[in-house]
């Protein structure tokens, strides 16, 4: 029996071109600087989760780069959006990775969803969606279901960002424990490692790939940790192992002064 091994790389925020920062930290080198640790982590060959903000204002020129980096390192890649990203643009500029809502893979399925909403950081799953997912959750009744989406459904600590949390995360999560076939949900938007509980389910965030924002803080604040990443062993008897690696050599330091992202 196969384990499905895979690696979430969360809140690229790329920009046009390769000298584009956030928070001090120019966001393709830590990209790149992530996918050589995977890939010297001995996950090379993992398939990637890369569950939005893919871009810093939704650039075409970020995608673009974005699609030629994941090709210059034979990388297989799925992705979703999240509030910093435009689904059409994305699609249209990652030609070489098609939009792909559900992945089947051995026992288990991935399943992504759009949380974004136009010109607003909160998260929110539009009825149609949601019809859509129930849809998806029968047809998958017999596989292993991983949930991807980018905005939180529950509180991770940090006051400013609980209040960006998906709106109508009610709704989805009746709809979720309804089919019983989800083991876990993976989310972005946090800039922080995140292990936690949404009622049954397991629920996990990654660090961003460049900047991490403070845990604990009631306003927006950025930390001293490094870019980094999740890792996840999907198990074929429906469980899910699943740790984060931060980088130990990066040399960049993020401006914590920063007043916003």
């Amino acid at each position: 029996m196969t384990v499905v091994r895979l690696t979430q790389i969360t809140d690229l925020h790329l920009g046009p071109d390769s000298d584009s920062m956030l928070g001090g930290v120019r966001t393709l080198e830590s990209f790149q600087a992530v996918l050589r640790a995977v890939e010297q982590n001995g996950r090379g060959t993992d398939l990637l989760l890369l569950t939005g903000d893919l871009a810093g204002d939704c650039e075409p020129q970020a995608y673009q780069l974005l699609n030629r980096t994941l090709g210059e390192h034979n990388k297989q890649a799925i992705w979703l959006p999240g509030n910093h990203d435009n689904v059409d643009i994305m699609a249209a500029n990652l030609v070489d990775y098609p939009r792909v809502q559900i992945q089947e893979m051995g026992d288990w399925a991935i399943l992504t969803l759009d949380s974004s909403q136009p010109h607003k950081p909160g998260g929110h799953i539009a009825d149609e969606q949601l019809a859509q997912v129930e849809q998806n959750l029968h047809r998958l009744r017999d596989k292993f279901v991983l949930l991807a989406m980018h905005h939180s459904p529950v509180d991770v600590g940090c006051a400013w960002l609980d209040l960006q949390q998906i709106d109508n995360q009610h709704q989805l999560h009746q709809l979720l424990l309804a089919h019983g076939n989800v083991k876990a949900v993976i989310t972005g938007h946090v800039h922080q490692q995140f292990d936690g509980s949404w009622g049954e389910l397991p629920i996990y965030s990654a660090p961003s790939s460049c900047v991490q924002f403070k845990p604990h803080s009631h306003d927006f604040a950025l930390s001293d940790q490094p870019p980094g990443y999740r890792w996840l062993d999907l198990h074929p008897e429906g469980t899910v192992k699943t740790g984060v690696e931060f980088l130990q050599d990066f040399a960049q330091i993020p401006d914590l002064n920063g007043a916003n992202y």
